[in-house]
């Protein structure tokens, strides 16, 4: 497990990360109900850049297998080049996309099997 000391050192970075924290989960509720905006993305960006923020909101999520994958993912992220950023970043895009994708088929999968069953 990666070290329990915040991301976010002063106070204008707390700042900044909160701002963040909240266009993500004002564009992901926002996205869960226009199928154009990918909400699950934001929602996920707003969670990682809040257990980066909260020691305790991290290991709350390292929980689910799904989520502590994504918070493994960005460690050390700081420190990389800004061409290996965004390279990272649009590979964490695909991923949360094609998990976005995966859990909606299984939950229509086991819709049709309610409706087959009834």
């Amino acid at each position: 497990m990666a070290s329990e000391t915040p991301v976010f050192d002063n106070v204008t970075a707390k700042l900044i990360a909160c701002v963040v924290i909240v266009v993500c989960l004002v564009l992901g509720g926002i996205g869960l109900v226009l199928p154009l905006l990918p909400g699950l993305l934001f929602l996920a960006i707003a969670a990682v850049v809040a257990a980066k923020l909260s020691p305790a909101f991290a290991s709350t999520l390292r929980q689910n297998p799904t989520l502590a994958s994504y918070l493994d993912k960005t460690e050390g992220f700081g420190e990389l080049p800004l061409g290996q950023k965004l390279t990272v970043v649009a590979l964490l895009c695909l991923k949360a996309a094609i998990d976005g994708v995966a859990l909606l088929v299984t939950a229509v999968m086991k819709l049709v099997k309610a409706a087959e069953r009834a």
